[in-house]
C-alpha cells in the first residue's frame, strides 16, 4: 500500500473505533483480516498510526481545529510523527485510495498547527477529556501532569518468567536463542522487557509456557499479594487469568487456588493458559460455590473492573469511551465487590484490592470508605514497594509501569 492509502485507511478506521464498544486492537485486526491485500508492514503501520492518534486525540483535534477524521489523520502526521507540512499535504492528493485533495481552508488549518500550541487548554495538552482531567488532577497522584504525559506514550512489552517451567536465566537465554532480546527490570524480579518489535506469541519459549505476557506493574501487584504454598487463595475477579497464573507460580503449584468472575465467559481463555503454564491447582468456581469459602481464605484478591485509565498507553480508545455515568457505576460496583470479597478472608488473612487506574475515586477513596465500614481490617504495612507501605500506586512516570493501584489489608478480628 502507498503511504497515502495507509493514511486513508487510518482516517476510515477512526470513527469506527471511536463509536464502537469493541477494543481498538480487535477492530484493526478485523480490518486486516478482511483486506488481505495489505501486507504485514501495511497492517503494522496502520495500527501504529491509529493508536498514536487515539493516545493524543483531543490534542490533535484542538491543534487542527477539527474533528474530521481526515484532518485528524493528517494532523497526526504533523503533531505526533513530525512530518513536514508539504509532505503531509501531499498525502491528500485525491488519487484512488487516497484522501481528497485539500482545499485552502484545510491547508491553512494544518499550516497553523504550531501557532495553536499556546492556546491549548490543559486537558487538551494532556489529551484527556476535560471532566476526567479535573478528577485526576484533584487526586493524590504524584506528578499527575507528568503521569498523564507518560500515558500518551507507546507502552513496552513485558514478560513474566513462569518459574514452574524453568529458571529466569534459562528462560532469558532461550529467548535470546530465538533472536528475542530482553532486558531485566531490577525492581521486578521475574520481569523481562522485550527490546524491539517482536511477536512473542509465536515463539517456542511462549508456547512452552516459560513466559506469559504481563506488564511489570501487574507483576508487582501480584507479588505484593504474597500467595504462599499450601494456602487457600481466592482470585475474586479472575478474568482471563493473568494474575491467577502469577499467584499459582508464587504458590509453587501447592495449595488451593480458586478462580471466580461475575461474568463467567471472561474465564474461558484461562483453561488453555493454565495448561500451557503447567498450573494444576486452579479450580474455577461459580457464584453458588463461593459460600463454601466464607472466612476460609488466607488471601483474597479483588482485581476489580475499573476505568482502565492506567492502561491508556495500550488501550487509548477507552478514555474517549468513558463517561461520567460509566465511572460512577464502576465506582459503585467496586465498593460492592470489595465488601463481598472481604467476607471470604479468614481472621489473620489478607485482602488485596487492585485496579489498573490512576483515578483517586477508584483507588484510595475506595479503601478509606471500606476501612471505615470494616474496622476489622487494617492496612498491612508489611507489603511494600518503592517506599510505599500497604498502599502502592504505580504509573509509567514514577515506576516505569502501567498505572496500577494496590492496597493490601489484613483482617485482624472476626
Amino acid at each position: 500500500m502507498r503511504p497515502a492509502a495507509r493514511l486513508k485507511t487510518v482516517s476510515d478506521l477512526l470513527p469506527i473505533i471511536l463509536e464502537s464498544s469493541m477494543a481498538a486492537d480487535r477492530l484493526v485486526l478485523d480490518w486486516g483480516r478482511r483486506n488481505r491485500f495489505a501486507g504485514s508492514g501495511d497492517r503494522r503501520d496502520i495500527a501504529d498510526q491509529v493508536f498514536a492518534i487515539l493516545r493524543h486525540y483531543s490534542k490533535i483535534c484542538a491543534l487542527v481545529g477539527s474533528t474530521d477524521p481526515a484532518m485528524v489523520a493528517l494532523g497526526a502526521r504533523l503533531v505526533v510523527h513530525g512530518d513536514a507540512l508539504e509532505d503531509v499535504c501531499a498525502l491528500a492528493d485525491g488519487s484512488p485510495h487516497a484522501l481528497a485533495e485539500l482545499d485552502e481552508t484545510a491547508r491553512d488549518k494544518l499550516a497553523h498547527v504550531d501557532a495553536r500550541y499556546g492556546a491549548l487548554e490543559p486537558h487538551e495538552q494532556a489529551a484527556v477529556p476535560a471532566w476526567l482531567y479535573r478528577d485526576i488532577m484533584a487526586s493524590e497522584l504524584t506528578d499527575a501532569a507528568a503521569v498523564l504525559d507518560a500515558l500518551t506514550q507507546r507502552a513496552p512489552l513485558d514478560l513474566r518468567v513462569n518459574t514452574l517451567r524453568g529458571s529466569y536465566e534459562q528462560t532469558r537465554q532461550k529467548l535470546s536463542d530465538e533472536g528475542i532480546r530482553t532486558r531485566a527490570l531490577p525492581k521486578v524480579p521475574l520481569a523481562l522487557r522485550v527490546e524491539g518489535a517482536r511477536q512473542i506469541s509465536g515463539s517456542a519459549v511462549f508456547k512452552s509456557g516459560r513466559v506469559d505476557v504481563q506488564d511489570a506493574g501487574a507483576q508487582i501487584a501480584a507479588a505484593l499479594c504474597e500467595a504462599a504454598p499450601g494456602h487457600t487463595v481466592l482470585d475474586f475477579c479472575a478474568g482471563a487469568g493473568g494474575k491467577t497464573l502469577a499467584l499459582a507460580a508464587q504458590m509453587q503449584n501447592k495449595g488451593r487456588l480458586f478462580a471466580y468472575d461475575a461474568e463467567p465467559k471472561r474465564l474461558q481463555p484461562m483453561q488453555d493458559r493454565l495448561k500451557r503454564a503447567g498450573v494444576g491447582i486452579v479450580q474455577i468456581v461459580e457464584a453458588d460455590a463461593l459460600s463454601g469459602l466464607k472466612e476460609r481464605c488466607h488471601l483474597v484478591v479483588a482485581d476489580v473492573p475499573c476505568s482502565g485509565s492506567g492502561r491508556w498507553r495500550r488501550a487509548p480508545e477507552t478514555k474517549w469511551h468513558l463517561t461520567p455515568d460509566a465511572l460512577d457505576n464502576l465506582v459503585t460496583a467496586q465498593g460492592d465487590i470489595l465488601a463481598a470479597s472481604a467476607g471470604h478472608v479468614k481472621v489473620g488473612g489478607r485482602l488485596a484490592y487492585i485496579t489498573c487506574s490512576v483515578i483517586g475515586r477508584e483507588n484510595m477513596d475506595q479503601i478509606q470508605a471500606f476501612l471505615q465500614a470494616h474496622p476489622n481490617f487494617e492496612i498491612d504495612e508489611n507489603a511494600t514497594y518503592g517506599g510505599q507501605k500497604g498502599v502502592v500506586q504505580l504509573d509509567p512516570h514514577n515506576t516505569d509501569t502501567d498505572g496500577l493501584f494496590c492496597a493490601i489489608m489484613r483482617r485482624n478480628s472476626p
